[in-house]
């Protein structure tokens, strides 16, 4: 098996965390390479590309928090499971803490675990097409500024909706900014999606959850419109109209599991959070 190490420096100061894993992979027999942002902490040989490494491994572990997962899910071309080792503060994607890298190696080495997949999103701007794993959201540029948007479900209009941007969120991304949004949350073996909206001006707008393979045009008259996928603004609108349509991605994310702790009971544990 060979595994591809991607680590958060702003989490795992120096790569102390990732150093240690390495080490035991290394003494297990276990092949690796590290993404060049952390060329500074590994010899030159154990070193390459994050494309290169993303491309060669069969498992990538990622050091950080939810944001980094996001990160390495959007770099795969291919479907690789995502192993993620806690390094921020909630890291409700993240499988381990670092306390628990000797028994992650050891699942590795023995092949002791399982791979859960989750739902993605995709839409198409300008011929380029983007993967969510958490939403898409169609909002504003300007801050506090509300428009009317319309929503149509495979073709039928479902709503208009004054507010500060929609949202289309997977059942993964129902435990992040939908869930800021008031939305519900969702198992991620549900089989559906949610769309919301952002600070709606009305005292009757609420999240809809619809069928996961619904088409969702999201249309408006307004000008200087931007989209934002899994946190990143990929696109700005300069010119009055626009539309996007969000659809289920054909690919899907993975993750590796060990442990196969009810997600109810990880909700509980995570989401329970008080500050620091």
């Amino acid at each position: 098996m060979k595994i591809g190490i991607k680590t958060n420096l702003k989490r795992d100061i120096d790569a102390k965390v990732a150093k240690v894993f390495c080490s035991e992979l290394k003494e297990n027999g276990l092949e690796y390479k590290v993404c060049d942002n952390a060329s500074d902490f590994f010899d030159k040989k154990e070193v390459a590309p994050t494309s290169v490494v993303f491309d060669w491994c069969d498992i990538v572990v990622s050091f950080g928090g939810d944001g980094t997962m996001l990160d390495a899910v959007r770099n795969l071309k291919e479907n690789r499971p995502i192993l993620g080792i806690n390094k921020g503060k909630i890291g409700f994607l993240t499988e381990i803490d670092e306390m628990d890298i000797d028994y992650a190696v050891k699942c590795l080495k023995e092949n002791s675990f399982n791979i859960e997949t989750r739902t993605m999103l995709s839409t198409k701007i300008n011929c380029e097409e983007y993967f969510a794993l958490n939403e898409i959201i169609v909002n504003n540029q300007d801050t506090c500024h509300i428009s009317a948007f319309n929503i149509d479900l495979d073709g039928v209009r479902a709503d208009t909706v004054r507010s500060d941007g929609i949202l289309v969120s997977t059942p993964t991304g129902s435990t992040a900014y939908s869930l800021s949004c008031n939305g519900p949350v969702l198992s991620p073996s549900v089989k559906a999606l949610i769309v919301n909206s952002i600070c709606p001006h009305s005292l009757h707008s609420c999240p809809m959850v619809i069928e996961d393979n619904m088409s969702i045009k999201i249309s408006t008259d307004s000008s200087r419109i931007r989209v934002i996928v899994d946190g990143n603004i990929v696109y700005k609108s300069d010119s009055d109209g626009f539309e996007l349509v969000i659809e289920k991605a054909e690919k899907c994310a993975s993750f590796v599991r060990f442990k196969n702790e009810n997600f109810y009971n990880k909700l509980r544990k995570k989401l329970n959070y008080w500050g620091e």
